[in-house]
């Protein structure tokens, strides 16, 4: 996620009455590290100010890491039966359907997860380089098409987020900076992660841009 990206969900999320938003599940949430140390900003201006409103955001991811609350799959009808009972008004996944290819389903799952009237947030790259983790479809959908992916909603807010470009990303801190350099003077260390590097490098100057949607399930 970037910056621009953040600020946006954050700004959207304290503009609404938390008791229709939280609990909250993060969905490919990732590690307290990524969310705190190599992307601040991610907790920052959105799940900081949660947290310390005394609000529930649980975190879920596939991986067993420090910062991850919930361990499991969204394909595993058992572990849904396990979220199910937590009871969330809202869900929230960030940059991961570019990483999939089985997007319908994953956007139906999550829906159910989630009562009439809940809220899903959801972001994906609209103009972003190739980036595996571990593949990369090339999805980069418009508003429409990516709000298309949960009929059972209906768009609360969306916006075409820009969000600086790879210049302002690695110059953000001198670490960021130097790693960048060392990493891109290394091919021949896990190949696909260099090339990822590469391809960001046409961005240098050319702003990024996310597809950013906060929609409301539809009451049936």
């Amino acid at each position: 996620m970037l910056i621009e990206e953040a600020k946006w969900f954050g700004d959207q999320i304290d503009a609404m009455d938390p008791d229709d938003v939280f609990p909250m599940l993060n969905i490919g949430s990732s590690t307290e590290r990524f969310r705190k140390v190599d992307q601040p900003w991610i907790d920052e201006y959105i799940f900081k100010p949660a947290r310390e409103k005394g609000e529930q955001v649980i975190h879920m991811d596939m991986k067993a890491a420090r910062g991850v609350d919930v361990i499991g799959d969204l394909n595993n009808p058992d572990f849904l039966q396990e979220l199910a009972v937590m009871k969330f008004k809202s869900v929230f996944c960030s940059n991961l359907f570019e990483h999939l290819t089985n997007r319908k389903e994953i956007a139906k799952i999550m829906t159910s997860l989630i009562p009439d009237g809940g809220y899903v947030f959801i972001s994906c790259p609209y103009k972003y380089p190739y980036h595996a983790d571990p593949i990369d479809t090339g999805f980069r959908p418009e508003i429409e098409e990516l709000a298309g992916l949960f009929p059972e909603t209906e768009i609360y807010s969306a916006e075409k987020v820009t969000c600086g470009n790879y210049k302002e990303y690695i110059t953000s801190s001198p670490k960021k900076l130097a790693k960048t350099v060392i990493r891109l003077m290394v091919p021949f260390h896990k190949p696909a992660v260099w090339y990822s590097h590469v391809r960001h490098l046409p961005w240098m100057f050319k702003n990024f841009q996310a597809s950013c949607i906060v929609s409301r399930k539809k009451q049936t």
